[in-house]
């Protein structure tokens, strides 16, 4: 900039032209330097990362979107493109959204809340909320914490805590347990970054539909992920079961499962008038009173120290705004959970269980009932969902609960987006019950990825056939892209598994396997570009670890999702699942199970989920339980079906012991608390002697008892691994082995092989020289003896021209190669 200055009050001077020439000279060196280093990156992750799965590959598949530009907006009306006009617009919203309106609201929170049994929390749980902070706790989420992740406005990136682990352990400790005493945190934590990401299929002229994201910084994401890690143990004790969403062992298709067993079970019962209320909250998480939150975590008694954290996150807050890369001034804000910190859903979901208690507790709220059961209410995290008989008289009393939570929590129902789904109603109550409530009513609703309707028969039609096509049209386009066979199967796992898995899951409807031969068919079409298949399915779908290429088999998916699912009537511990799945059952789930009962109740199978899963469970029963097993209930075969049965049931397992070369009963009094009486007990052992007689009993725990009924951690992994191994327990030694064999003159061991399949080929992290290497071993290539036997063309070698040229002669006899 001097030299410039220079020349321009001395335009003649050729020194100063001279030095201005030589100082672009050395930086057009250093860009180029610095482009060649790119290159060099780019070429070596394209080495390392292409044709596989991960974020190189998805970063190819992903189709070229729009810059995340705004344009132009509408502000008070009318349109704008100005650029500080649409930065204004974003921050007046934001402000406006963020302000806290119910100022002083202090004693009706107060009020309210004491007229709800809020839940205490024991002092055991109490005191592992307000531990010190310890070493471990900060080491562990730190290395939970993920590469890459765009950091806070301090520009720390969780890189830098990683690798400076050890030196910033201790004062980490010090700062934390500091704020857990005195309640202040420092001013960076105070502060947030929020960008702002355009909706899909929405007017992007629209401020609310663009979705904000807030960039916290790394050292109070660790302080709140410690806090939440410990609120989560908590909260998965005294939060109700009711509420599926962010809680270790919930999942959101047991809310799925509930609402279509209600609607199947209201199929059945034409005398029960009942509404499914699918409830949309405006903007539920920035909603969040802080006040209200606070009263509410004081009420459940979580103690001084963890309130003081949580206080001191909830006293002050403010971010900027980055619109068009620009940041904006500061907002102010005072309610709502704070976005991208790990607390935030656990502290919703305690601030929107008061709500749902309010529901449950209301008796003027009629939800479905079956036997002495009542299903009321269903959430995962703010999607809500109410199933409630006499409906006039029960919407009202929920909308009510709604208004009174609202005023002082800061919920607020969007009336224009909740729908409703009726049963058993004629019009004219249909009409009456949408002008009381101003709600819609819908025959189908998206909740939670899965579109429902009044009648389960469609949930194959509205599910299954629209994600199908979006991914044979998908497919078509990837077909496209150059990519090798691993790179093509990668595809299969990233994109097209994910989406089914998702249905095969949550709605295990699918019957026969005709389906799936057609899924397999395009899948293969893609995999071999529509060639002929040089290795056949058994090969491709087989484990890595076994010399297969882990092609996803996905009709084996779908039976190991189903299998997986059959895992509450084998535990028979979920009560009221079992009683509305098994509504009109005749037995108990075990006689369906292992007497085949569906044989004598036909009925059993016309259920949208029992029918599919008996039929894959027929399909595998003998190969996964060779023998009596272990988690058999005689006690629950030999009973008369009705609601509400006990809840443990005494299995084999339990009641059966090993003595003098030969299983039996265990003695009465070891067993009684199973037993109605002698008699029963008596009933029992000539059920036990029957089974033994004509099936054996299982000296151990089976495998799919060890691995999927006693397990919780990745059991559709192990189920499909358990399918695959007996699937292709016939390729364990491979026709290409037998024939590389015969090649050397000697037999390679087994153990060989699984080195090869295990160790060997990780010889390098270029997917595309594994791939020639498994090529190579499954004698890919064509050769003149191949050719041969296609075209009737000579066999002999093309270089030597003199002996056969055998897949051995051209890559290693030829001495001509």
């Amino acid at each position: 900039m001097d030299k410039e200055q220079k020349l321009i009050k001395k335009p003649n001077n050729t020194k100063i032209k001279q030095e201005i020439k030589i100082l672009q000279t050395q930086f057009s060196m250093l860009i180029n330097k610095e482009v060649e280093w790119n290159i060099k990156r780019l070429r070596q992750k394209n080495f390392e990362f292409a044709n596989k799965s991960g974020k190189w590959l998805a970063w190819q598949v992903k189709k070229r979107k729009e810059q995340n530009t705004i344009n132009k907006i509408v502000v008070n009306g009318e349109e704008t493109a100005d650029p500080k006009e649409i930065r204004k617009g974003f921050v007046d919203f934001y402000k406006q959204l963020y302000r806290n309106r119910e100022r002083n609201n202090k004693k009706k929170i107060e009020r309210y809340l004491k007229e709800k049994a809020i839940r205490k929390i024991t002092m055991d749980q109490k005191d592992q909320l307000n531990a010190p902070i310890s070493k471990e706790e900060v080491e562990e989420v730190i290395n939970e914490l993920k590469r890459g992740k765009a950091p806070g406005p301090d520009g720390l990136t969780a890189s830098y805590y990683k690798d400076l682990k050890d030196r910033l352990i201790v004062p980490l400790i010090e700062v934390m347990n500091n704020i857990l005493k005195v309640r202040e945190i420092p001013e960076t934590w105070k502060e947030a970054f929020i960008t702002i990401i355009p909706k899909q299929d929405s007017d992007l002229t629209q401020v609310k539909n663009y979705r904000p994201i807030s960039l916290l910084n790394t050292d109070y994401k660790i302080f709140a992920g410690i806090l939440a890690k410990r609120l989560k143990k908590i909260l998965v004790r005294i939060i109700h079961e009711d509420q599926a969403g962010f809680l270790p062992g919930r999942q959101l298709r047991n809310n799925i499962r509930n609402v279509i067993n209600i609607i199947e079970y209201l199929s059945d019962r034409g005398d029960k008038q009942v509404s499914l209320i699918f409830v949309d909250a405006e903007k539920a998480f920035d909603n969040v009173i802080w006040e209200f939150m606070l009263e509410n975590l004081e009420l459940m008694d979580v103690g001084r120290d963890f309130l003081n954290g949580i206080r001191a996150i909830y006293t002050e807050q403010r971010a900027k705004l980055i619109v068009n890369n620009v940041i904006t001034e500061d907002i102010k804000i005072s309610k709502g959970t704070r976005q991208g910190c790990p607390l935030s859903p656990l502290l919703f979901i305690t601030v929107l269980e008061v709500l749902l208690n309010a529901i449950r507790q209301n008796k003027r709220i009629k939800g479905v009932t079956l036997g002495l059961n009542e299903y009321k209410v269903k959430a995962f995290a703010d999607d809500v969902v109410l199933t409630v008989e006499e409906p006039t008289e029960s919407i009202r009393e929920v909308l009510d609960e709604m208004e009174q939570f609202g005023k002082v929590a800061g919920f607020r129902l969007n009336k224009s987006k909740t729908k409703m789904m009726v049963k058993n109603m004629d019009q004219e109550t249909i009409v009456k019950i949408q002008q009381d409530t101003e709600i819609e009513v819908v025959k189908k609703v998206k909740y939670l990825g899965i579109w429902l309707s009044n009648k389960n028969i469609d949930l194959y039609q509205h599910n299954y056939i629209p994600v199908w096509k979006g991914i044979k049209k998908e497919l078509e386009v990837w077909a496209r892209m150059r990519l090798s066979l691993w790179g093509r199967i990668s595809m299969i796992k990233m994109m097209v598994l994910p989406r089914l898995l998702f249905l095969f899951q949550t709605i295990p409807i699918v019957k026969g396997t005709g389906v799936f031969k057609e899924w397999q068919r395009v899948i293969s079409r893609y995999i071999w570009e529509g060639k002929k298949p040089r290795i056949k399915h058994k090969l491709l779908i087989d484990a890595k670890e076994r010399g297969g290429f882990a092609l996803p088999d996905v009709r084996m998916y779908y039976e190991a999702a189903c299998l997986c699912w059959l895992r509450d009537w084998v535990k028979l511990e979920n009560k009221e699942l079992l009683d509305l799945e098994g509504f009109n059952n005749r037995f108990g789930w075990h006689a369906y199970l292992w007497c085949e009962k569906k044989r004598v109740h036909k009925g059993f199978g016309n259920h949208i989920f029992r029918g599919p899963l008996i039929e894959v469970w027929d399909r595998y029963k003998n190969i996964l339980e060779t023998k009596v097993p272990h988690w058999l209930s005689p006690l629950e075969i030999m009973c008369v079906k009705k609601i509400n049965m006990r809840d443990k049931w005494g299995t084999y397992g339990e009641m059966v012991t090993y003595e003098g070369g030969k299983w039996k009963m265990k003695p009465y009094d070891q067993v009684k608390l199973y037993m109605y009486d002698w008699l029963h007990y008596l009933q029992v052992n000539e059920r036990f002697k029957k089974d033994l007689k004509e099936r054996g009993y299982m000296d151990k725990e089976s495998r799919f008892q060890k691995e999927i009924i006693n397990n919780e951690n990745k059991i559709l992994s192990k189920m499909y691994k358990i399918l695959l191994e007996w699937y292709t327990m016939d390729e364990e030694v491979k026709s290409v082995m037998v024939l590389w064999g015969k090649d050397f003159g000697y037999s390679v061991q087994l153990r060989d092989w699984e080195k090869l399949w295990r160790e060997n080929i990780k010889f390098t992290a270029c997917t595309l020289l594994k791939e020639n290497v498994m090529k190579m071993l499954y004698r890919w290539y064509m050769t003149p003896v191949k050719l041969a036997k296609m075209y009737k063309v000579d066999n002999k070698c093309w270089k030597c021209k003199y002996k056969e040229g055998t897949f051995f002669h051209q890559w290693w006899e030829c001495k001509k190669s």
